[in-house]
Formats: structure tokens, sequence, C-alpha cells
């Protein structure tokens, strides 16, 4: 599809001009320069066009740390591969240098360029935006990102600069969110399966801010990668932003079909990291356990990966249905492993159980083991077990009205179900149905 890209430097407005035309809080906003710092796309449609929005961080530093540095990176790259490009002043600031200078830089491109002159919401500053002319990029935009005022006008001409580029009936899309505390390499992972540096990675915690869905291909299948913000202990998050992030990283899940869950194996698992795995049990997501940073694991043999797989299901006992990776995402050992369990768990979430070979089952396991009864209560009976629904797997256990089935017995026929029937790290969900 067509790329438009928002350029200019920090504080004009792009991520708040990013949410209103795509509708959605998206993007992070503030007040804070450099509250954007990764790439931010968003498929959207006008005037039957449809085009890819992207959002990227202010361009306007003139002696960038390291982190900055990452910062501008990514803009350029969105210059690069952008068909058209928006460029974002602010008519409160007037016309300042910096933007003189953006304005030389875009020109270079040879691309198109749009004028964008936000936050002119009176009408004195709607008209000194004349002053704009002075950059020589044709006609500028008056529009309030804010309120929504000229961004449809802006659509307008918008559509009028981009070719009609149809986007191709694509298959089904796995998608797999990156969950982990700061600094477990989460954004390094990502980066070394596309082998680019598509997102920022540093060492300094919190880097990433936005949720960031990354399409990829990989074995002729559709994958979006959720890359999130490292998820601090609540008592240790102090500004709002950050608390946005984390609780935006946490929702990523209800978009996800498997999670990784990052962890540094070189350090100890930590309350955090079970904090974390309940959160994805909650969202009945599937889930892979990544090890990261298994470079660091000295005098390594042959028993080492046995060892830690122990204590990885000690300290998770309620996870011993996921799979565990090793991995080093920083030397690009065994991160598309990543990808191949995704595949696998991808289809045990829509593993359909027949009901004769349920019935068969039931029989075998009642026997083996009679239904545990709650004290005080009659006998248990049984009555049937049928899968209900998939993605992920539902059955429903139905049986006698009268007595009470101990919570251990139906972990039992999960256990069971699992031993029998697979469903690799994926969410096993059994409703009782008592019968009337």
């Amino acid at each position: 599809m067509s790329k438009v890209a928002l350029i200019g430097r920090a504080n004009t407005g792009k991520s708040t001009l990013f949410n209103t035309l795509i509708e959605k809080r998206k993007a992070i906003t503030s007040n804070t320069a450099g509250t954007t710092r990764d790439r931010n796309y968003e498929e959207m449609s006008w005037n039957k066009k449809t085009f890819d929005l992207i959002d990227t961080g202010g361009i306007d530093i003139v002696h960038p740390k390291d982190i900055e540095k990452d910062i501008l990176k990514q803009a350029a790259i969105a210059q690069k591969e952008a068909d058209l490009i928006l460029f974002l002043v602010d008519a409160k600031d007037g016309l300042m240098p910096q933007d003189k200078e953006v304005s030389k830089m875009l020109k270079k491109t040879g691309k198109k360029v749009i004028l964008v002159v936000n936050k002119a919401e009176t009408k004195r500053l709607k008209e000194d935006i004349a002053d704009y002319y002075k950059l020589n990029l044709g006609d500028p935009i008056a529009i309030s990102a804010l309120t929504g005022t000229g961004t449809g006008d802006l659509l307008d001409i918008i559509t009028e600069n981009i070719s009609d580029k149809k986007k191709k009936r694509e298959k089904q899309t796995i998608s797999i969110a990156i969950l982990g505390k700061p600094n477990t390499g989460k954004s390094t992972l990502i980066n070394s399966i596309l082998g680019e540096d598509r997102v920022i990675t540093s060492t300094e915690p919190y880097t990433t801010r936005d949720s960031q869905n990354i399409d990829l291909k990989y074995k002729d299948k559709n994958f979006t990668l959720i890359d999130t913000a490292g998820v601090r202990k609540k008592a240790k998050i102090s500004n709002k932003l950050e608390r946005f992030s984390v609780n935006e990283s946490i929702k990523s899940l209800a978009r996800a079909d498997i999670t990784v869950l990052m962890t540094d194996v070189s350090k100890s698992l930590g309350r955090q990291d079970k904090i974390l795995a309940n959160e994805i049990l909650k969202s009945r997501t599937s889930l892979i356990i990544a090890a990261n940073k298994w470079d660091k694991i000295p005098d390594k043999d042959d028993l080492t990966i046995n060892k830690y797989v122990k204590y990885y299901y000690a300290y998770f006992p309620f996870l011993t249905f996921a799979p565990i990776v090793f991995i080093s995402a920083l030397e690009k050992q065994r991160v598309r492993k990543i990808l191949d369990l995704a595949l696998e768990l991808y289809e045990e979430r829509h593993r359909q159980i027949t009901d004769n070979a349920l019935s068969k089952f039931l029989k075998v396991i009642t026997k083996r083991h009679l239904p545990s009864r709650d004290k005080g209560t009659a006998q248990p009976k049984i009555f049937n077990l049928r899968q209900v629904d998939i993605n992920p797997p539902y059955f429903e256990l139905v049986k006698d009205r009268k007595s009470s089935l101990k919570e251990s017995y139906v972990r039992y026929i999960e256990k069971q179900l699992r031993f029998k029937f697979s469903f690799l790290g994926t969410p096993v969900i059994i409703s009782i149905r008592k019968l009337r």
C-alpha cells in the first residue's frame, strides 16, 4: 500500500494527528519531547483509498544522545519508505529555524511534501500561516489535530496525492505479543527475527513506549509481532507516561493469539515474572516462555538446559504446559524457533476433538480415577464431556445436579486432556454444567 509519513520537530502534535486520523488512541501523546520513539504504523482508508499512516519521533535534536540518534534513524527510515510526507509545524510557535532545517532535508528526499500547520485553533493563528510560504512547500494546510478541524480536508489532499495501490487479500494472520520486564530483550528479539533495526533497543529501561504492530511473513504464513513496553512493579512506576505505556502493554494481550513471556535467563526469576505470567493466563492467549540471554550462561554442557528447564517449571508450576525456548536475541540464536513454535501453538488453539473421541477418553479416565466429591456431598456422576469451542479449546463437562465436584478433579481432567491430545502451550477451559 501507499505509505504516508508524519514528519516534524518534537511537540508539533504528530502523534495527536496520527490518533485523530486513524480515529483511535494508538500512539501515546504528551508534552514531553521524545515521547514517540519507534515508527508507528496504522492502516486507514479515505475516499476509497487505503494507505499506511506512519507516526515518527521529533527530528529537531541538535546534539542528540544515543537514544535520540535512534529516534532520528527511525524517522529517516520512514521518510525513505514513504510515498507522501506530511511535514507538521506548530502555529503557536510560528516559523522556527528548526522548521527551515527540516524543510531543506525533506526537499532532498525528492518526495511530495504537504506542509501542515497544526494547532491553528484561532482566527489569528490561521491568518498567521502566510509566514510558512517562506518554506517554498506550496500552500500550507491549517488544521487542529486536537479538535479535528481541517483534518477531513487534509485527508482529501492526501488521497489526491497517493496512487490507488490495492491491498491483496491476505491469509490468516498469527498475532504474537512480546511481554516482559524492562531490559529482557523484547525489542532486540523483534529486530533479530526481522534482520533489521525495526525498533529502538537500548540498555536504558523503558525504551519502548508505544506498542508496535510489525507484520512479517514466515514459511508462507502471515505474522504480526506486537512489541510492548517493559512492565515494572507498580510501586516503581512514578510518571504517567510509563503508567499509560504499561497499561497498553497489558491491553495488547487482547489482540494476540500467542504471547511470548520474555525472561532474562542470566538472572533469577522474580515476583514480577510471575505477575506477568498470571496476566497472560487471564488473557487466554497461548504461551511461549523465552529464556533470553542464553549466551551469558557460562560453562554450558549437555545437562545445562535440563537444569534450567527444571528451575523454570519449579518457579512456574502453573505453566508446565508452555514450551520453553532458550535464545540469545543479541546473537540471533534460536530466535526463529519462536515462530516455529507459534505455528504449532496456533494449530493447537484450533484443535477440535470429536464427541466420539471425548466419550472414549472420559470412560478411560473416570475408570482410572473416580470423580472426587467434596466433603459431605454425594458421589459425583459425570455424564458427558464435549468440546464446544476452539481458539482457545473450550470444553463442557456435564454432571448430576446434586453433587459437588472437587476443583482438583477438574484439574485432573485437564491434565489428562493434555496428555492425550497435547494442546501444547494453549489454555484449556473446562466449564461444568449440571443436569436439571
